[in-house]
């Protein structure tokens, strides 16, 4: 059997075979032309090899498996653990591919050093979005959730301004348009305002705003009053946000300023206690400017916002270095109060 015949047979490359038969596998014969003639032994050897090959079984176990000095199968537990480690590393692999894919982040050394927390929050304090952001960006999901939110409300308040105000005309016909009318105007002044309780002591009081780092820069939605976040809330769930949305490359941010302000607050204790926010306030080369207060951040989006800004911004305002507390996992509090 000539080597061309041997490569349709087994669908073996020449470069293989010739390899196969360097390292002692097969030993053709040749005829007087000194052309290799490959024997029904050789055949059914390389269908062997091939086979154990395609167990990622190495090629000096292959020879050990032939010549009868390795068992085959010990070899193939060893392999087998072998594989399930290698499994293992490329589900971590896979992992880290994912994160950094859909969290958008730029390129930047420092990445490496972040050791990412698992984080199991309540369902009003998740993340809307896998990219790294300040506040939460609203989402279509987000969006019909916050209606649901208003709804509710909006039917209690409704019920009880329908009662004081058409309950001495007693038609069922006003009662109801006039429920409507009040429900309607709730609903609508309620999703303007971007007024909703995330949980039974903290309000989400961000104003759908909302900062995302992505790889070349910054994309935001600023409150500018109940009627354009009214548009707003409406193209989110239409697919059609990032129109109401800026957009700006890192080197189009001219400065940033970061305040750390004290504050005192109430949560069902008539005590209040001391708290350190952080308010973030963008500049930007063409003149306009962005300022967010007290935006939620969540997760390890802390982190990465801290080392992508002092990697990507020049101009940093940071006197109280709230972004190395940030960068560091410190609590801002903790880390203010420490300082004091």
């Amino acid at each position: 059997m000539k080597t061309s015949d041997l490569e349709r047979e087994l669908g073996l490359t020449k470069h293989t075979i010739r390899y196969y038969e360097k390292e002692g596998l097969i030993t053709p014969q040749r005829d007087d032309n000194g052309y290799r003639n490959y024997s029904e032994e050789d055949l059914q050897t390389l269908r062997l090899v091939k086979f154990l090959r395609g167990l990622n079984i190495s090629i000096d176990d292959v020879k050990g498996i032939l010549s009868g000095e390795v068992d085959f199968h010990e070899c193939l537990r060893i392999n087998q653990i072998h594989l399930d480690n290698q499994i293992e590393s490329m589900k971590e692999v896979k992992k880290a591919v994912d994160n950094y894919h859909d969290k958008d982040l730029p390129l930047i050394p420092a990445l490496q050093d972040i050791e990412e927390e698992t984080h199991h929050w309540k369902l009003g304090m998740q993340k809307t979005t896998n990219t790294v952001s300040l506040g939460r960006k609203l989402t279509k999901s987000w969006a019909k959730r916050q209606m649901i939110y208003a709804s509710g409300s909006s039917a209690f308040l409704a019920g009880a301004m329908t009662y004081w105000t058409v309950r001495e005309i007693g038609e069922i016909w006003v009662i109801i348009i006039s429920f409507l009318i009040w429900f309607i105007f709730l609903m609508i002044t309620s999703i303007g305002l971007a007024y909703r309780q995330t949980s039974s002591s903290m309000l989400d009081n961000s104003l759908d705003q909302s900062v995302e780092f992505l790889r070349d820069g910054i994309r935001y939605y600023q409150f500018k009053g109940w009627y354009s976040n009214l548009k707003y809330f409406i193209a989110v769930l239409l697919g059609k946000d990032e129109k109401l949305m800026h957009y700006y490359r890192y080197e189009d941010i001219e400065k940033v300023n970061i305040y750390t302000n004290r504050k005192y607050m109430n949560m069902g204790s008539p005590i209040a206690y001391e708290v350190y926010i952080a308010d973030f306030e963008f500049y930007f080369k063409d003149g306009k400017k962005f300022y967010f207060f007290w935006p939620l951040t969540l997760d390890d989006d802390a982190k990465y916002i801290a080392i992508i800004l002092e990697d990507k911004v020049k101009n940093i305002n940071d006197k109280d270095h709230a972004l190395y507390a940030m960068k560091n996992g410190l609590n801002l509090t903790d880390y203010m109060m420490k300082q004091s």
